[in-house]
């Protein structure tokens, strides 16, 4: 009885330490203006773990102070294991950066580590990004009828991945959604969607949500950065239409 006592109670204390799976965006390089990370747990880790426990550290390895945003209760999603941090959009966006204490936490040409229970993740910055997402420059390589391949979309930059995941549908001529699978790449620069009963000859349309967001907060027609007065992005999902065709059409 006391052996088991002693296995529960270690298994408890295993179970206590969440063990970070993932980070996100998980590029080797991310622009200047990076509006949030994603850092997903093996197991729930709500109350275990806060964005205070997070650092970001520069290429000399000193502490950033206050990169992150602080709203005093951390944001999670429903099942306890993604932390979702925010830097400090005040500290990124053009025009308002300064020198110091306020300068942008991400240099351009620098690198930086953001570290997290025991792990460090390594990032190179890129000059920032504020241009509106235009879904005309993606490129979609087109699978074909009677196959299950993989519609793949390839976009200009990273995109947001936990958006990614939930903003891209399918749907027939008739405006019927499509079931199937979806995937992304590590980078965050290319989507895959698999049918799940296989592809007929015809026209399709892929579905982009209002929602969706590169990794520096623009969206479809509207950068995050934009000038007062400049309109707003589109309030409706956007198609882009594309035809399955037979092998040798």
């Amino acid at each position: 009885m006391i052996a088991a006592l002693i296995a529960g109670m270690a298994l408890a204390f295993t179970s206590a330490v969440p063990q970070v799976v993932s980070i996100s965006p998980a590029a080797r390089s991310i622009p200047a203006n990076t509006l949030r990370l994603y850092v997903t747990f093996d197991h729930p880790a709500r109350g275990v773990v806060s964005t205070r426990d997070l650092r970001l550290l520069d290429d000399a390895g000193r502490t950033i102070d206050g990169a992150f945003m602080d709203f005093g209760q951390d944001l999670w999603s429903p099942d306890g294991r993604r932390l979702t941090v925010l830097f400090d959009p005040g500290r990124v966006k053009r025009g308002v950066e300064g020198d110091g204490e306020s300068a942008a936490p991400l240099q351009v040409g620098h690198s930086f580590t953001v570290e997290v229970s025991g792990k460090r993740f390594h990032y190179q910055v890129t000059p920032a990004v504020r241009t509106a997402i235009n879904p005309q420059t993606w490129r979609l390589a087109l699978p074909k009828a009677e196959s299950r391949d993989a519609l793949t979309v390839t976009f200009d930059r990273e995109m947001d991945d936990a958006l990614l995941r939930d903003q891209l549908e399918v749907e027939d001529a008739r405006g019927r959604l499509q079931a199937g699978q979806t995937t992304t790449s590590s980078s965050g620069r290319v989507w895959s969607w698999r049918p799940k009963h296989g592809w007929r000859t015809g026209d399709y349309r892929l579905i982009v949500g209002n929602s969706l967001e590169d990794v520096s907060g623009n969206r479809v027609g509207e950068a995050l950065d934009h000038e007062v007065g400049s309109p707003d992005a589109a309030r409706e999902s956007v198609t882009v239409p594309f035809t399955v065709k037979r092998h040798r059409e």
